[in-house]
Order: structure tokens, then sequence, then C-alpha cells
């Protein structure tokens, strides 16, 4: 009796121990001739008797079959790589799901997504529960139809629901440059899913979106798990930066640039840092650093004009005027239109400057100040009368005595302006008060009592309870 025992035990396990021999057999055939088409892509000719060996012993061998497919087609070969996955159907009766995604990988190479999509759905019939198919037919239709891309992962979804679809879904539509719609997907998976590339899309999403504080959870996640991960750490100071977080945001860019693993530093990560610096210390001479080596290097122009821009203010917060001027003349350069505004800020610096130089100095800078306004004039006829305003304004405080009588003619501009115009708004309404007070008040120390009455009665129709106009006109 234990004799037969043992027997019907070695019968059981040659039984149980066949297919798997058979299937490393294969596996093992597989290994060898992948590397012997690999190590001769070059020129197959060199190898064609072995490779014709090994298909005449695996004629119905669909396995080894789209495997020797597979290893052509990543060599290059698509051609052979077809024959083979025609030999493997064959051998299968013309079902054999690995066969049919061989054949749409090939259709995909030539950027034959609908060829592609069918081999592909050809696969998923053979194979319902194997994944591969329904992401591969996706991919195809991710850029064509990133919602029909979606759709087959639904499908997917039904089929096998403890696979991660929504993170490939999210992956779609975030290639699609669809960020509301890849956050909507992400968000139906739990973080523990993420593998470092979707769980970094992730976080990109969120700041596309401007969705900063949002975000920061994911960032949290991914530092946790990849806390040498350039790209995570770069958003955490994106992030951070940007809900006002400055002190954990220098956190993150210190782990950026001291603690991150193979990080190739764009302009971007100085240009933040450089903002960090200024928010969080107010550490302008570190913050200048970044911005120009940020702006050494490649920045796209919209960018460069905000940089630029950035470090003007920079240098104008820091009290380096000289600096300041020399990047706001940069900025209107970069910028190609600069506004009626754009150059009232450059008047406003020359002005900010005058009250900092001694006063010998002063007169200089204020002159700088009226240039621009008068360019301004010229430029942005649209804006005249507000600019002849504030340039009345500048040259009133350097006429304070009006003996000059530097502001008059650019009042007179503007009160003409006005007038003009008729219906005049509350604010366009005070802009001419002013323009005849002046104007009262300059006739009347030329003692011209006419011309200063006929203005004080304007102020008056004007503005009925002025009491100034009233003394001129007892």
């Amino acid at each position: 009796m234990k004799a037969i025992k043992y027997l019907f035990i070695g019968a059981m396990m040659l039984v149980f121990s066949a297919p798997a021999m058979a299937q490393d057999e294969d596996q093992a055939t597989i290994n060898a001739i992948t590397k012997v088409i690999k190590d001769n892509k070059s020129g197959f000719d060199a190898i064609k008797d072995e490779v014709k060996a090994v298909y005449k012993k695996n004629k119905k061998n669909a396995k080894v079959l789209t495997a020797m497919g597979v290893a052509f087609k990543e060599a290059g070969d698509t051609a052979t790589a077809r024959e083979y996955a025609n030999y493997a159907l064959k051998a299968a009766k013309n079902h054999y799901a690995p066969a049919r995604l061989l054949l749409g990988d090939i259709e995909a190479i030539a950027d034959k997504a609908g060829d592609a999509a069918s081999q592909y759905q050809m696969a998923i019939d053979d194979d319902p529960m194997n994944p591969e198919g329904y992401f591969k037919f996706a991919s195809v239709y991710r850029k064509v139809s990133p919602r029909l891309a979606v759709a087959k992962l639904e499908e997917l979804r039904a089929k096998r629901p403890d696979i991660a679809v929504d993170i490939k879904a999210g992956s779609f539509m975030f290639e699609a440059q669809e960020f509301d719609k890849a956050i909507e997907s992400y968000k139906k998976a739990p973080l523990s899913q993420f593998e470092r590339p979707d769980l970094t899309n992730f976080a990109i999403a969120y700041y596309f979106t401007g969705k900063h504080a949002e975000g920061l959870p994911i960032i949290e996640e991914g530092v946790k798990r990849f806390p040498r991960h350039a790209p995570l750490n770069r958003m955490g100071m994106f992030f951070n930066y940007e809900t006002g977080n400055y002190d954990k945001a220098l956190e993150f860019a210190d782990r950026l640039f001291n603690a991150s693993d193979s990080l190739k530093a764009s302009w971007m990560d100085y240009f933040y840092r450089g903002l960090c610096l200024q928010s969080a210390r107010s550490d302008y001479d570190g913050a200048l650093k970044d911005f120009n080596t940020a702006l050494g290097m490649d920045v796209p122009a919209t960018n460069r004009i905000s940089l630029i821009q950035t470090m003007y203010q920079a240098y104008s917060t820091k009290g380096d005027f000289d600096n300041a001027i020399k990047f706001y003349n940069d900025y209107l350069v970069a910028k190609g239109n600069p506004s009626a505004n754009d150059y009232n800020s450059l008047a406003r610096m020359y002005l900010k400057h005058a009250e900092e130089v001694p006063d010998a100095e002063k007169e200089q800078w204020m002159m700088k100040a009226d240039q621009t306004y008068g360019e301004a004039i010229e430029k942005f006829p649209a804006n005249a009368e507000y600019l002849n305003i504030l340039r009345a304004r500048l040259n009133a405080t350097m006429d304070a005595d009006m003996t000059k009588g530097l502001a008059k003619p650019y009042y007179e501009a503007a009160a003409n302006m006005l007038e003009a115009k008729g219906n005049l708004e509350a604010g366009e309404k005070s802009r001419l008060v002013e323009c005849y007070r002046y104007l009262g008040w300059f006739y009347n120390e030329k003692a011209d009592r006419e011309k200063c009455q006929s203005y004080w009665r304007k102020v008056k129709e004007l503005d009925p309870t002025n009491t100034e106009a009233d003394q001129f006109l007892k």
C-alpha cells in the first residue's frame, strides 16, 4: 500500500509540474530569442537561421510567437513584428489577446489610432478581464477624444473594480490639459494608490487651476513617500508661496535645491525662491541674486516681462534707484506696448527719487518725471486729460508761488478736454474744479481780477458749496 501511495503521489506531482515545466521552457525560449533579436537589431540577417529554428519549433505556440513579435517591434522592425503577431493568431485560431495587443501597438506606432483601437478592442473581446487592452485603447484615444478614452476605462471599472481606473482617467485628462477634469478623476482614488508620476501630475493640475490650498495635502502626501523628488519639492515651494506660507515655502526651496535628486533647476525655481526670500525675510539681496540668475536662463517672453517687473520693484524697495530705473526701462522695452499707467509709474519713480536726493538734485529728477508725462501725453491721447492733470500737479509743486505759471498750460489743456466732454462723472467734475481753482489763483496772483473771477464763477457752478470761491466773488 505504501509503495502504491508513493507511486500515486509521484504521478500527481508529474501532472501538476508538467505545465509549470512547459511554462518555464517557454519563458526560457522567450528570454533567449528576445536577447538574440535585441542584440542584433542593426542587422537581422546574421540571426535569421536561429530565429527560423525557434519559429519552426514553436509554430503552434502563440505565446512564444507573440514574444518574438514583441522583440522585433522593440528592435524597430514592425513589419516582422506584424508577421509574428499573425503567426500567433493563426496558432491560436484567431483569438489571442496578446497578439492583438501587439498588432494594436504596431498600428499606434504608425499613428493609425483607429486601426490600433480596433485591434485593442479585439484584444478586449478575447480577454475582457485583462486591463491592458482597455488601457491601450484609451491611450490611443486620449488626445483625439479624452472623454471616449475615459468611457473605455469605465467599461474596465465595470469588469474589474479592483483596478485603479480613476488614476488612469485622471492622467488622460491631465495630458489633454483638462486640469479640472483631471482633478475630478484623481480625487476619486485613494492617495495610497498613486505612484509618483501621477501624484506629481495631481499636484501640478492643482497648480495650473490656481487651487493652491487644495493642492497642499497632495504635496504633503507626496513628500512623505518621495522626500527627494524634485518636482514635488518644487510644487511645495510654489504652493506655499502662493498661499502666503512664506517660511514653509523657504523650507521647500531648501529641499528643492539641497535635498532633491537629479535637480535640473529652471528659471521658475530661482524666481520663486527669490520671491520667498523677499517675502519671508525681506532679503532683497538674496532675492535679486536669484532673479538675476533666472533672467540669464531661457525665460518665455511673457514671463520675462513679469520677471523684469518684479526685479525693478525689488530694486526700488531696496532703495537701489539706478537699477530700479534701468530695469523699469528694460520692462518697457520687453513689454513692447507700454500703457499710460506704465509711464505714470516711471514718472512716480523719478518723483520718489527726487524726495530722497539732496535739494540741489531734486529739480533734475522732477524734470525727468515731467518729460515722461509729456511723452505719455503724445503716445496716449485717449488718456491725455488725466495725464495733463498729473503733469500740472507736478509743475505746480515746482512753481509753488506761481511766478512762472508752470502748471498753467497743462491745467488749461485738461480743462478744455473736460469741458468738451460734457455730462461729467463725479471724478471728472472734481478734476475740472481743480483746474479752475489753479487758474483762478494764478490770475489772482497776476492781479487780473476779471479772469480770476471768471474761473471762480466756474468753480461755483460745479460746486455750489465751495466757500473758497465765495471769497473771490465778493
